[in-house]
């Protein structure tokens, strides 16, 4: 079917164009760029509506296979923000059966997906389950060897860490392992937030000195959006001067989320970072919507530690100063419970930034927005996504920024967006007016050497 999308203002940060053009979209690609109205199968009037390539969510937790089926859950929520592919396999954590996942994909998807290797199976495939054992060269080898046939065989898009989650990665186990990065990302959830962040970031910033990868920093806002976002920044900023290849990531909210029996919390976290256990909601089981005591927080500690928290800690300028940094693009580091629990970021980051960023503050331009959520994680990546260019992906939003709004709350979290018109996968029409219409046009995401 080929599809005409007439009269829309269209932004392409690849190609630095930002003007009224028309499109034409067949066999699953970009066809025609015009100043002519265009003609189709299937005509759409984007009147005083953006047009522009479909977000890339370079952070999110995949939903699970259950009986021989990815359940759709948190990737509805992503199609309804105008999500056209997400990346999976962050914080080190993801799917074990990785090659099952990316087949069942191609089977058709609601939309792109791709994956970094997560370190945790590489830990479960030699039988290491103690977050806080250190490995012995023979095993970080085998590890290696494991994760490299992993990498190639599926085309996987880098490797993840999620350092504060298995504090027993030792600097041997880390800089063996980024090697599976080469050419590729090495994305890290940092050892340790607040105080201790700068000491964390230099770290990793070691590996760039010996891999030959792109370094990419999850969810800063939680790691530095404590009073300490400005120094980090700019230590970034100054190894970026010096050669070594990083960006990082960041959702527009003021609060975090993880498991309450994650390491995040182990060793007294609350009482060191002069917290309260009040600061933190407990958004999935029996106590939904309870704020923490310290009996209720140790309790589910032992008891139910799967459960779902959110804490409202950080500094909302800190954050601000993450969106608008250069060296930073935006993600919903979304994950929902099976149930599907989760944080109001799951269904709310894309519009919520528009809106806020562009629309209300007005601190950037709508293209400079729109290059945080398409071009530049694909140049990160490394993949021929986040482009209106002849040739491409047809992979498009179609959005009204006047009507564009979150509406995800912490009370109602997955609640859908308002604005987000059309949105079109490999050419195929997914969403029609916040509505999927198309479950099927997404496919794997993958990357050979």
């Amino acid at each position: 079917m080929k599809i005409a999308i007439n009269n829309g203002h269209l932004i392409d940060p690849k190609n630095n164009i930002s003007e009224k053009l028309n499109i034409s979209i067949e066999n699953g690609k970009i066809v025609e760029l015009s100043k002519n109205i265009l003609t189709g199968d299937k005509v759409i009037d984007a009147n005083n509506l953006y047009v522009t390539p479909g977000f890339i969510d370079m952070h999110m937790h995949e939903d699970k296979i259950l009986d021989g089926k990815i359940k759709i859950n948190i990737f509805e929520k992503l199609l309804k923000m105008g999500v056209t592919s997400a990346i999976g396999g962050n914080c080190g954590i993801g799917i074990e059966n990785i090659s099952e996942y990316l087949n069942l994909v191609d089977l058709g998807f609601p939309i792109n997906y791709g994956t970094l290797l997560p370190h945790e199976i590489l830990r479960k495939h030699i039988d290491i389950h103690d977050r806080y054992a250190n490995l012995e060269n023979k095993n970080i080898e085998k590890m290696y060897h494991f994760g490299k046939n992993l990498i190639k065989e599926n085309g996987l898009l880098g490797i993840s860490f999620g350092i504060e989650y298995i504090p027993g990665i030792d600097f041997n186990e880390l800089i063996t392992l980024s090697r599976l990065g080469k050419n590729r990302v090495v994305s890290a959830h940092l050892r340790e937030d607040g105080e201790n962040v700068l000491k964390s970031l230099k770290e990793l910033l070691e590996i760039g000195k010996f891999s030959d990868t792109r370094l990419q920093i999850s969810h800063i806002g939680s790691m530095a959006g404590y009073g300490q976002m400005n120094k980090f920044l700019n230590e970034i900023e100054n190894k970026k001067e010096h050669g070594i290849k990083i960006m990082c990531d960041c959702y527009p909210y003021k609060a975090f989320s993880t498991l309450i029996g994650s390491a995040v919390f182990d060793n007294n976290y609350i009482e060191n970072h002069n917290f309260s256990y009040e600061q933190l909601q407990i958004v999935s089981g029996p106590l939904k919507g309870n704020l923490c005591t310290k009996e209720i927080f140790e309790q589910l500690r032992k008891t139910a530690p799967e459960t779902l928290v959110v804490g409202h800690m950080m500094i909302e300028k800190d954050i601000d100063t993450a969106i608008l940094n250069k060296n930073t693009v935006v993600v919903s580091d979304g994950i929902l419970t099976e149930s599907g629990e989760g944080h109001p970021r799951v269904a709310g980051t894309f519009p919520k930034f528009l809106k806020k960023y562009v629309k209300e503050k007005k601190l950037l331009s709508i293209e400079e927005a729109i290059e945080k959520i398409t071009f530049s994680p694909a140049k990160i990546l490394g993949i021929n996504k986040g482009s209106l260019e002849i040739g491409a992906d047809a992979d498009i939003t179609i959005f009204s920024l006047d009507e564009i709004e979150d509406q995800a709350t912490f009370e109602n979290t997955t609640l859908p967006p308002k604005g987000i018109k059309y949105v079109i996968i490999n050419g195929k029409l997914s969403l029609i007016d916040n509505e999927v219409v198309n479950f099927n046009s997404g496919k794997s995401i993958r990357k050979f050497l």
